[in-house]
């Protein structure tokens, strides 16, 4: 069943699909299908409160309450991916990681952002997304973080 985002529990787990780009003339029907796919998400038989958030037409993150099956995640990913291919908006790959340039998102693999780093490009200070969150909690308090303070510390120091 769909809920309001700020009704969804802190614990709940979320999903995040990183997206090449999002055409504002989609961006009405996006909405309107996520919306229905959280009204009708079921795990055995039971609606899952569920909700969404698309970040800045780059991201979609997904929330759901409940111990969700397998099966029922595996169905959920292939409707959004198979929406997500009939508009022609493509999923980047989860090894894109995207850094704020002023207000604007740029990607980087890992290689490419810790040379730059190296080079003093971008400081450790600039902030990122942080899609390794897990749960609305951690989305709510971790997903825009600096890059010291981020899983990606471990590859620079």
């Amino acid at each position: 069943m769909y809920v309001q985002l700020d009704k969804i529990s802190g614990n709940a787990r979320c999903w995040i699909y990183t997206l090449e780009n999002i055409n504002r003339n989609v961006s009405e029907e996006i909405n309107k299908f996520l919306t229905k796919l959280c009204e009708n998400w079921m795990t055995h038989g039971q609606p899952v409160k569920a909700s969404y958030k698309i970040y800045n037409g780059s991201y979609i993150i997904l929330f759901a309450e409940k111990s969700i099956s397998g099966c029922s995640i595996d169905d959920t990913n292939r409707s959004i991916r198979e929406k997500l291919n009939d508009l022609s908006i493509g999923i980047m790959p989860n090894s894109k990681i995207g850094i704020f340039n002023d207000e604007k998102i740029v990607y980087y693999d890992r290689l490419s952002l810790i040379n730059k780093l190296k080079k003093r490009e971008i400081l450790i200070t600039d902030k990122m997304i942080n899609t390794t969150v897990q749960t609305k909690d951690e989305y709510d308090k971790k997903w825009i973080v600096e890059i010291n303070k981020s899983w990606l510390v471990n590859f620079i120091k």
